[in-house]
């Protein structure tokens, strides 16, 4: 999940709500908010975006503007019930609550690399370089142990440390990890006795999958490009025993709020497709649908990945990975066709820029 990885969480320590009354699942975040009921509309702030929850008749009445509150997002509940032909004249956008990003590992590391960027082969070569200019060591281990896992974690802790709204939940999970040690697989780079960088990865063979569940590393690992490397050794453990996919864990489908753009471009780069995380995992599926109102409390630009043509009828896992399944909309209040190629990969359907105004309709 989002939370799986500590080098790129960007989500605050809790929410507040203003007004409202108990809504199920109409966050990001599970129980980072309390309930007012003498309100019909909750109107909650999490991780700093203010987030209102409307039913169908509040959403077509625009409840949310006789508040009096400063409103970032407008969430529309039970969204799945709603035809697309509403949503889009409401103003709503769909998106899976879930993605996760996965890639084939190809026959060898040079027939995946041939398939990036001139730019991204160029960044794995340097950090392989770094690897052997400064004498680290490599270690992928076949299970977890409580004395890698500790290591890791310090690593984990000092990067989150330094994030504003870091969640450091692999440290919540460390129990949980070592009692499934042996569906994992560790990545490390020492140096001496210390870990500079880690992974820890669960082996998924019912679907053919080596997936990240979290992974850090210390300041000169990362400006040295390291994590590619280690990556790149998952891949191929993955290549040695047979699994046919490596995913890079699940994220939400907003990019901006707890996840940020640049890792959304990290992913891609890498040469890593998103699809929805239902697809290999049930309890995560299902939508949010949100009016973007403004981006006061995202970054400009924030992605937002949608289902493209595929609401209401996800397609089958393994051949989501071929692409082609999610738009991408680029939100921002300056578009221009610059901006449009940073963000324009592989794997989507179309991409376009979007302003909050044009979402209004």
């Amino acid at each position: 999940m989002y939370e799986e990885h500590g080098w790129k969480t960007s989500g605050g320590r809790g929410g507040r709500t203003f007004t409202g009354r108990p809504r199920p699942q109409d966050t990001d975040f599970p129980g980072h908010e309390s309930h007012d009921r003498d309100c019909a509309l909750e109107i909650a702030e999490q991780d700093h975006l203010v987030v209102a929850s409307v039913d169908l008749d509040e959403a077509g009445a625009r409840a949310w503007e006789g508040t009096g509150r400063p409103v970032d997002v407008v969430r529309l509940l039970d969204s799945a019930d709603v035809p697309q032909e509403v949503l889009s004249r409401l103003g709503f956008v769909a998106r899976p609550r879930w993605l996760n990003w996965c890639a084939p590992v190809a026959a060898s590391e040079e027939e995946f690399a041939a398939g990036l960027s001139g730019a991204e082969r160029r960044n794995i070569r340097l950090g392989r370089r770094f690897v052997a200019e400064n004498g680290l060591r490599l270690e992928v281990r076949p299970s977890l142990t409580a004395e890698f896992t500790d290591d890791f974690l310090v690593v984990y802790d000092r990067q989150i440390a330094d994030m504003p709204r870091g969640k450091n939940f692999a440290r919540r999970h460390r129990d949980r990890l070592l009692a499934a040690a042996d569906e994992h697989v560790s990545v490390g780079l020492w140096e001496g006795d210390s870990l500079l960088a880690g992974s820890i990865w669960w082996r998924r063979p019912a679907l053919s999958v080596l997936q990240m569940r979290f992974s850090a590393a210390s300041p000169g690992a990362r400006s040295g490009r390291a994590l590619r490397v280690l990556y790149a050794e998952a891949m191929a453990y993955a290549r040695e025993h047979a699994l046919t996919y490596v995913s890079l864990g699940n994220d939400p489908a907003l990019f901006g709020h707890v996840v940020q753009p640049g890792l959304f471009t990290f992913k891609n780069r890498m040469g890593f497709t998103p699809v929805p995380s239902e697809l290999l995992d049930p309890s995560l599926g299902g939508e949010f649908a949100d009016r973007i109102l403004s981006l006061r409390a995202l970054p400009d630009p924030s992605l937002l990945v949608t289902w493209g043509g595929h609401r209401g009828r996800p397609p089958a896992w393994p051949d989501a990975v071929r692409g082609g399944v999610h738009d991408l909309l680029v939100l921002t209040e300056d578009p221009h066709e610059d901006l449009l190629g940073r963000f324009r990969g592989s794997g989507f359907r179309e991409a376009r820029m979007v302003t909050p105004k044009d979402l209004a309709g």
